[in-house]
């Protein structure tokens, strides 16, 4: 049996966490207090601030944990790769996280390594500019460290960049925001292993968002994408040369990209050494692509060689994916369809618990407002935008507005 620190108790470390179970292993559990899934499966629970590393250091020592893992949440890395790197224990080092977990950073390494990224500045508080020459509009204004779409505004000319940048910098634990050129482009999901600084391919997705002025939040992600092989070639490209200099010993990989079909360019919005969320690691890949990232990690966390040409040429290639959706502010009035769309072919969770008769309804301004997701699986592409299809026009949601108009579910 190994002892494995856990930190953070959220949805996103859930699936990890129930593979440490059914593993046999000690789950300890690191999390602030409240509804955390993870608290009522783990054999032990440390009510502490996840961000304060030194206190969860202690408690790893303290315990003499075998390894320490988390998943699908970028703010709690640094506080895994701390404890990691103090204990020597496998996985991740401090230098490591740091150069993906802020977003000035990577683009500085990007930079440094030639992998494209749009033109972008640094602000800190304290030093807000008036005007940034030399940085076309549109523009994207973000915190550098927060996660969730959080302080993310596409602007159009200075005042509205101004107080963007004030916006984000309130999102920001560091006080600091980037500011980037907008690129024209259709955004992919790509999720890979990295085994010992060599980058392992599990799937490209493609990625649609609702239609919502100057915010962007996800509303599908489907798996295959329709790339063509040059473009997949180019991204390929740029995460193993992402792989190999940041040599970590091992990592789950989530990369978002942008492609212009008309020019082939491609520019990487973001990356992360941790597992896709919205159930992309946990669910999507291994319906996809019959390989468990989370199987790989505690693997490797728990010092167990892998043979990874072994296992990737047992991969599969099927067609996954999750569909979210939102609705107006207001309160539910009526629910039809969720008996019909459980009875669906290729549906493989619904995620709709909180969604109930009476229930208030607000106006969405961040990713942690949609409702679902709802995932999918079947052979192919085709058959799977079928049944998407027909859940659209099964599931039925009626919410009364703020003005008392009946309105339904937006699905883009």
């Amino acid at each position: 049996m190994k002892k494995v620190l856990m930190v953070g108790a959220g949805i996103g470390q859930l699936y990890l966490s129930k593979k440490v179970k059914e593993r046999g292993d000690y789950l300890i559990a690191v999390t602030l207090p409240g509804n955390q899934p993870v608290i009522k499966i783990a054999d032990k629970v440390y009510y502490q601030n996840v961000f304060d590393k030194e206190a969860v250091l202690k408690i790893a020592q303290e315990e003499s944990v075998d390894a320490v893992v988390s998943d699908q949440n970028d703010r709690m890395m640094p506080t895994v790769a701390y404890v990691s790197e103090k204990m020597n224990l496998p996985g991740l080092r401090i230098d490591q996280v740091d150069s993906f977990c802020n977003k000035n950073r990577f683009r500085d390494l990007c930079d440094d390594l030639g992998i494209p990224v749009p033109p972008h500045l640094k602000v800190e508080a304290g030093s807000i500019p008036e005007k940034i020459p030399n940085l076309p509009f549109p523009r994207i204004v973000k915190p550098a460290d927060s996660q969730s779409s959080l302080g993310v505004r596409k602007v159009w000319n200075e005042a509205e960049c101004h107080m963007a940048i004030v916006e984000a910098l309130e999102y920001s634990s560091s006080k600091t925001a980037i500011v980037e050129s907008f690129f024209e482009g259709k955004e992919v999901a790509v999720e890979g292993f990295v085994y010992k600084g060599d980058y392992y391919h599990l799937g490209i997705g493609d990625r649609t968002y609702f239609d919502l002025e100057n915010l962007f939040i996800p509303s599908q992600t489907i798996f295959p994408s329709c790339l063509d092989d040059v473009v997949v070639a180019k991204i390929l490209d740029c995460e193993k040369r992402l792989a190999k200099h940041v040599n970590p010993e091992f990592a789950i990989t989530h990369s978002e990209y942008l492609y212009n079909p008309d020019t082939q360019e491609i520019c990487i919005v973001e990356s992360a050494l941790r597992g896709g969320g919205m159930y992309i690691s946990s669910h999507l890949i291994p319906f996809y692509a019959g390989i468990d990232p989370a199987d790989l990690l505690l693997d490797c966390a728990t010092r167990k060689e892998l043979d990874m040409p072994a296992i990737f040429g047992r991969k599969t290639e099927s067609s996954s994916a999750y569909v979210s959706f939102y609705l107006p502010e207001g309160k539910i009035v009526d629910i039809k369809g969720l008996s019909e769309l459980k009875e669906l072919p290729g549906v493989k969770m619904l995620f709709l618990d909180d969604v109930k008769v009476g229930c208030k309804t607000t106006k969405i301004s961040h990713k942690g407002q949609r409702m679902g997701p709802i995932i999918f699986a079947a052979k192919n592409r085709e058959s799977l935008e079928n049944t998407i299809s027909e859940l659209q026009s099964v599931l039925s949601i009626t919410v009364d507005d703020t003005d008392g108009v009946s309105r339904g579910i937006i699905w883009s």
